[in-house]
């Protein structure tokens, strides 16, 4: 049996979501650091889900979340764009976080393709883990970002670790170990 809403009840249903996802700064960190960064498919993902959901916009959360390279400007833009009291310094410092992670996202993959292809020196390997932190940092201002839009700068609404993030968390581990594990043999 479908459940229908009434116009008024669908407006209300919009005016309660927030624009973007919210999670709190340290959960962020852990989440981006334990899964070796793929939570920024996750956290793309959300972040276009909750604003097509507000908005009504006809993106493609997924499709966003999997070539977020070419989506980041735009998302920072759009959170930038409904901060209450933009200024044109957070203007540019938006634009260097996304430049920042546009950035690292595609040395990072030309990198991780050189030693297959026996390019480089021994090393190469490690240039995805040495971006990482900065990678981590442009994603984590603009979640700030989102978090002020959203009227939630500590990220309250998002700050628990659920069974889902723990098993993440876990499988993140793993990977971190064989990481590790190889590095030493």
């Amino acid at each position: 049996m479908k459940v229908s809403m009434d116009k008024s009840e669908q407006e209300v249903a919009l005016n309660t979501r927030d624009e973007f996802y919210i999670v709190s700064p340290k959960k962020f960190i852990i989440m981006f650091f334990g899964t070796l960064g793929m939570y920024h498919f996750y956290w793309f993902y959300k972040n276009w889900s909750n604003y097509r959901n507000k908005t009504g916009d006809k993106v493609w959360p997924i499709a966003r979340s999997i070539f977020s390279v070419f989506f980041t400007h735009s998302l920072f833009k759009k959170m930038l764009g409904k901060h209450s009291n933009p200024t044109s310094e957070m203007s540019k410092m938006v634009d260097v976080w996304a430049l920042v992670y546009v950035l690292t996202y595609v040395v990072s993959q030309i990198s991780d393709q050189l030693p297959g292809k026996e390019i480089g020196f021994q090393y190469t390997d490690y240039i995805s883990f040495i971006l990482l932190p900065a990678a981590c940092w442009s994603l984590y201002k603009a979640q700030v970002l989102a978090n002020a839009v959203c009227n939630n700068p500590d990220g309250s609404k998002n700050n628990k670790f659920s069974i889902l993030n723990y098993l993440w968390l876990v499988l993140g581990a793993v990977f971190w170990s064989l990481i590790v594990w190889g590095m030493t043999l």
